[in-house]
């Protein structure tokens, strides 16, 4: 197994969409009639989160009027779930072999997320349960359980940007290690997640692509919006190296970077057992699509070529979705 210098192991750092729906505007004694006019895709199943790019969720209230009502708006082409649907597939048709990846797509306009055959397999988080565990930080002190003091808001930043394992070695430490773990699975809601088997190997937690998307939708709609900007500015900073050097600029990262991409990274080898590296985040200005792309790889391949494997899913997931992204 591979470890550091302070003999830790190396640690770095899919729901069917409804079709378009259809408006149809009927003017019957001045009530304007909705139909929406669904069907079920083969390929997936559908579930809605939060229906909203803003840090609250949609809501609709109806009041009696003696006008007109005006007319519903058309679904925007950013609405349309075959882009998201395109996306999920063109991943789990890649077929890169000894290759698994997991990948699940919400979009934050209509809630709805897209699901990939693995979407609710079990991968290794590597550094992106730096993500779960800063969420969780940031709200245990919004309801006043503790209070993060300058080194560990510093310590935040270095997480998220650098994905500095001293910094979540501190968190990590400091709030209660694997007990963390069911705290995350009730806070967000999680499925598929489950601690690590040895205690100190955080990176060792286990989730899907669907948990991942949960805590992303926790960010936006349960923080308050200063630590919800806090996060998702750090994301936007990421930076090419981690702190300890790796090369971080890949899948949603990958060089030209999107100039409204945020994300968080993983990476890691598990002895002679396999390749990790994930990579998840958030495109779009008003921050419409969450993506989580996991993958397990041989431990035989480098981590070069592992990082073109997930750039090639990255980047399939990026063109097919080019058309919603503002």
């Amino acid at each position: 197994m591979k470890s550091d210098a302070g003999g830790r192991r190396r640690r770095g750092w899919l729901f069917t969409v409804t079709p378009i729906v259809v408006v149809v505007l009927a003017a019957v004694a001045g009530i304007a009639v909705l139909v929406h006019n669904t069907r079920r895709d083969a390929a997936a199943s559908p579930t809605a989160f939060h229906a909203s790019a803003t840090t609250a969720a949609r809501t609709t209230t109806t009041t009696p009027s003696t006008t007109t009502p005006t007319p519903s708006p058309t679904p925007t082409v950013s609405d349309n779930p075959a882009l998201a649907t395109a996306a999920v597939n063109a991943v789990d048709g890649l077929g890169i072999k000894g290759v698994t990846f997991g990948i699940a797509i919400l979009d934050r306009n209509t809630g709805q997320v897209t699901a990939g055959q693995n979407a609710s397999s079990q991968f290794y988080s590597a550094s992106v349960i730096k993500l779960f565990t800063v969420t969780y930080l940031l709200h245990e002190q919004e309801l006043g359980a503790l209070t993060l003091s300058p080194t560990m808001r510093n310590n935040i930043t270095r997480a998220l940007e650098l994905s500095d394992d001293n910094a979540m070695d501190a968190f990590w430490g400091t709030y209660g290690g694997v007990k963390l773990i069911p705290e995350f699975v009730a806070l967000y809601g999680l499925q598929n997640t489950a601690a690590p088997a040895i205690a100190g190997q955080w990176g060792e937690t286990k989730f899907s692509p669907s948990d991942v998307l949960k805590v992303y939708d926790y960010v936006f709609t349960k923080l308050s919006s200063a630590d919800s900007a806090l996060i998702i500015g750090d994301l936007a900073q990421a930076a090419d190296r981690g702190a300890d050097g790796f090369d971080q600029a890949f899948g949603l990262l990958q060089p030209p970077r999107m100039p409204t991409v945020k994300a968080k990274q993983g990476w890691m080898q598990i002895g002679g057992n396999s390749l990790t590296l994930n990579t998840t985040g958030v495109l779009g200005s008003k921050n419409q699509y969450v993506i989580a792309i996991l993958s397990r790889q041989p431990i035989s391949v480098s981590y070069a070529t592992g990082r073109g494997y997930v750039n090639e899913a990255a980047a399939a997931v990026v063109k097919s979705l080019a058309p919603g992204i503002s």
